[in-house]
């Protein structure tokens, strides 16, 4: 009787294995990296960049680095990232961090000779409690002694949740599941469903209740031109979808300064077109825009190639 060997962390019909050794070669380059920069300087360790004394900085950026590989092959090959992945992902990061730290113990080893009674247990407890902050005038402060494990848990934290980043990111985009590939997606437009912000004094009742009227029926409307839209791409009502965005491409930077407005983006297949049209609601300005997910509609793959 034949026995066929599951795929290892298998994602739809494909193996993750590519995506598995994408990410241990970017994850060897970033820690080779970190290696070089300490043997190049006594005074520069990434890994030891933190803010406020307790993120992680450095970490999360040598992860980030190391992580990218997972993201990057997952593209490329169509495997999607999943929770199981996921977890492989944070598993590998932190056995690649334990065996940086073992090579770095096998290169004191090969460089002093005396330190040969030294067990890796012992040279990892020793490095852990000599952690020590430096001070304004650039020297060394006092080792943190057993409080350097608190600081070691954050740096193996921040460079484990860093590898996470980039495979996160594409966890969360739209995904083909017939085609095994990544959706794209293109930016439609925006729908006016606010009105023109304006100052209203506290006391000015009369004003404000006018303000807030005109905001409800400008939003009523919007969600009214939301709906006939994703009717027509259902339908793949071709005109009409576009007569909808036409209608407001020309107002578009004056749609972009009201109090509310609806942002229209269309997630696609590049192979066969099978696509959703996403839908937030866009509220304030600058770096204080709230968004609100206004949900997902299916949209008619003739449509979505016409729109492509």
């Amino acid at each position: 009787m034949e026995i066929n060997a599951p795929a290892l962390v298998p994602s739809g019909n494909r193996t993750s294995l590519p995506v598995i050794l994408a990410g241990l070669a970017t994850t060897a380059l970033a820690l080779f990296g970190v290696w070089a920069a300490n043997q190049a300087s006594d005074s520069f360790n990434i890994m030891s960049w933190y803010g406020y004394y307790i993120i992680p900085i450095g970490a999360v950026l040598v992860g980030l680095v190391a992580g990218s590989g997972y993201g990057i092959a997952s593209w490329v090959t169509g495997v999607r990232i999943s929770r199981t992945l996921l977890w492989v992902v944070v598993c590998l990061q932190v056995l690649a961090y334990f065996l940086a730290q073992y090579i770095d113990f096998r290169h004191l080893l090969s460089s002093n000779p005396e330190a040969s009674q030294v067990g890796f247990l012992e040279f990892f407890d020793e490095t852990t409690r000599s952690f020590a902050w430096t001070q304004k005038d650039g020297s060394a402060g006092s080792p943190l002694g057993a409080w350097g494990y608190l600081w070691r848990c954050l740096e193996i934290a921040g460079f484990g949740l860093g590898g996470l980043i980039v495979p996160l990111i594409l966890k969360a985009k739209p995904y083909c599941q017939s085609c095994q590939r990544y959706m794209r997606t293109k930016a439609l437009g925006l729908l006016p469903a606010g009105v023109p912000p304006m100052k209203i004094k506290k006391k000015d009742l009369d004003g404000k209740a006018e303000f807030d009227k005109a905001h409800e029926s400008a939003w009523n409307q919007g969600m009214l031109s939301l709906e006939e839209m994703r009717k027509a791409g259902q339908e793949g009502k071709f005109e009409r979808f576009n007569q909808i965005l036409d209608e407001q491409r020309a107002a578009k930077k004056d749609i972009a300064k009201l109090t509310t407005r609806i942002a229209v983006s269309l997630s696609y297949c590049p192979s066969c077109h099978s696509s959703q049209m996403n839908a937030v609601s866009l509220s304030g300005q600058g770096n204080k825009i709230a968004r609100q997910e206004l949900g997902i509609s299916k949209v008619d793959p003739g449509l979505s190639r016409e729109l492509v």
